[in-house]
């Protein structure tokens, strides 16, 4: 009995661990497909409340509303023609992904940054800048 309490104790914790990483990986996956898609209000949807977003020509602290519009005037200049994943993973600070956004005007470096939290964790940086 004693054996079977010890591991109840030990795996919930572990079970309830990976399944908030993998909550947290689905919101990051469809981060990336909008990112795919040039889809603004897809990738709003994922923001939180207040987010650091950085393209090339600004970089600031933006409510979700101001930042969806940034994006979307960015998508408008830049359409979209596809999204390079080229690193992500999970960090104590929440899940990240790293790649190249292909637009019809070039090549931008994209970092994005979550929030931790599982179901509920957001957005909370997005960098959008130029490749040199």
């Amino acid at each position: 009995m004693k054996i079977h309490t010890l591991a109840l104790r030990v795996l919930l914790p572990f079970l309830f661990i990976v399944a908030v990483a993998a909550i947290g990986q689905d919101t990051l996956e469809s981060v990336i497909g909008a990112l795919k898609n040039g889809n603004a209000s897809q990738l709003a949807a994922r923001f939180e409340k207040e987010l650091t977003l950085t393209l090339p020509d600004q970089s600031s602290q933006l409510s979700k509303a101001q930042a969806q519009a940034a994006i979307t005037k960015f998508f408008s200049n830049y359409p979209v023609t596809g999204f390079e994943l080229k690193h992500r993973g999970n960090a104590p600070g929440g899940a990240f992904a790293i790649g190249t956004l292909l637009t019809e005007k070039g090549q931008f470096r994209v970092n994005v940054f979550m929030s931790p939290g599982g179901p509920k964790g957001g957005v909370r940086e997005l960098r959008i800048q130029t490749m040199d």
